[in-house]
């Protein structure tokens, strides 16, 4: 039996009840999940209970957990003060599709962290990216979107295009093709978003330059996360700042990942660089289904105005709303923000090391609370340098990790841990401890 097979029997044994679920699940929903991303072979973990760091299977094996919901924990899991929020206003109500106080509350945090004047709510990432290009174009006058190959916005026809494209369809590196991540979408669809190539401002300036005053919005991950970490070059996000100024486009900030996860004002603050449109969801909800768009009172004028739409019951939920405030106003403190960031410097330190020490072909990485190991020795900047990388040792090391008791991330070599305000040193000594053991496996795959 191979290395890898014998990581693969090993986790299979450890997951009876949970594959065993699975097969049921796959006759009520396709491949068993309600969402691709969590799909997992052999099979995924079913989770009991999942409190603090640490999560709970079917099978009673117990994991600290890294993966947080896709970085969406940073409170962690079944935070006391999340949960005494929600239980709290679901006495008073969990929907009622009208005003309420939170709403003001929750926005007037969000400009104070990322400066944008008025918000809008919405309910998923996919929403409120869908949202601000839409505002983008009504707003400019414009239909044309740039967005980088590679990055992912959500699940909606003009952004989910060139995400994960197969290389022999990809065309130059210069000029990429913008290539559909999905059937069922028609080309009219995405005929007017356009394609370029991360840390490269050549591509971007001639995306513009071949569509003279048809740009409406570029949208981009600060940090590209749908590619590990992938973190821009000191010159980009400032360089996309000023094409966008010189083009009268708006630049879009995608903080769906990075938003209060890198910095209390996210990458708007850790780079000082101020786009004209920001997207936040994940994070900000505490684990309830939150997202929200910002701008200016001026681009969000064409929402007053009622010339661009913006529509949704579930929007504002109260009970949402009310585990946001408990994050922004008593959870993400200055001092929360320090541990944290302190305990991933230490986690990806303990990674490097190993690394090292097994001279595996690999490298670590991590910004604010996040990081991730790439299975590349050279560090990743863009797609082509990220679709080359060892998914095969990346998914040997998520089942071998498992194994130990830890979930090192979501799954898939595209994804990154997250540390919570709930994990303490033990858990990342415990993460490092169950590394130094998983590491040598994969040196002989």
């Amino acid at each position: 039996m191979s290395g890898f097979d014998a990581i693969v029997s090993r986790y299979s044994e450890r997951t009876k009840k949970s594959r065993e679920l699975h097969n049921e699940a796959k006759t009520l929903l396709p491949r068993g999940v309600s969402s691709n991303f969590r799909v997992v072979d052999p099979n995924p973990i079913f989770i009991e209970e999942a409190k603090g760091s640490t999560i709970t299977d079917a099978d009673g094996n117990k994991y600290i957990d890294f993966g947080n919901a896709f970085g969406a924990l940073l409170v962690g899991h079944a935070h006391p003060v999340i949960v005494k929020a929600i239980e709290t206003q679901a006495k008073k109500g969990t929907l009622h599709a009208m005003q309420h106080r939170l709403e003001a509350s929750v926005a007037r945090e969000l400009r104070a962290r990322f400066g944008q004047e008025q918000w809008r709510y919405s309910n998923s990432g996919t929403e409120a990216t869908m949202h601000a290009i839409r505002l983008a174009r009504g707003y400019t006058g414009r239909s044309k979107v740039i967005k980088f190959e590679g990055a992912y916005h959500g699940a909606h026809d003009t952004v989910l295009v060139s995400g994960k494209p197969p290389l022999h369809r990809t065309g130059s590196v210069k000029k990429p093709r913008p290539v559909p991540a999905s059937e069922g979408i028609p080309a009219e669809s995405y005929a007017h978003t356009l394609i370029a190539t991360f840390n490269d401002l050549d591509t971007v300036r001639a995306r513009f330059e071949e569509n003279i005053n048809q740009v409406a919005c570029l949208i981009v991950e600060p940090i590209m996360l749908n590619m590990g970490v992938a973190e821009p070059d000191p010159d980009f996000l400032p360089g996309l700042r000023r094409l966008c100024d010189e083009h009268q486009a708006l630049l879009i900030f995608d903080e769906v990942k990075t938003g209060v996860k890198i910095a209390p004002g996210g990458a708007t603050e850790y780079y000082k660089v101020k786009p004209d449109i920001t997207v936040l969801a994940k994070a900000i909800g505490g684990g309830m289904p939150l997202a929200a768009f910002g701008a200016s009172s001026e681009i969000m004028e064409e929402l007053n105005s009622l010339r661009v739409i913006h529509v949704g019951t579930y929007a504002s939920n109260p009970i949402t709303l009310a585990a946001a405030e408990a994050c922004l106003k008593e959870i993400f403190t200055p001092e929360a923000y320090k541990r944290v960031f302190a305990l991933n410097r230490k986690l990806v330190d303990g990674y490097s090391a190993i690394i090292r020490e097994h001279k595996l072909p690999a490298y670590a990485n991590g910004v604010g609370s996040m990081g991730t190991i790439n299975f590349k020795k050279d560090v990743i900047k863009n797609y082509r340098d990220w679709v080359v990388l060892d998914k095969r040792m990346s998914h040997a090391w998520y089942l071998a990790m498992l194994c130990e008791g830890i979930i090192p991330q979501p799954p898939g070599p595209d994804e990154q841990w997250t540390i919570s305000v709930q994990h303490t040193d033990a858990d990342v000594e415990a993460h490092l401890k169950a590394f130094q053991k998983v590491a040598p496996l994969l040196k002989a795959l």
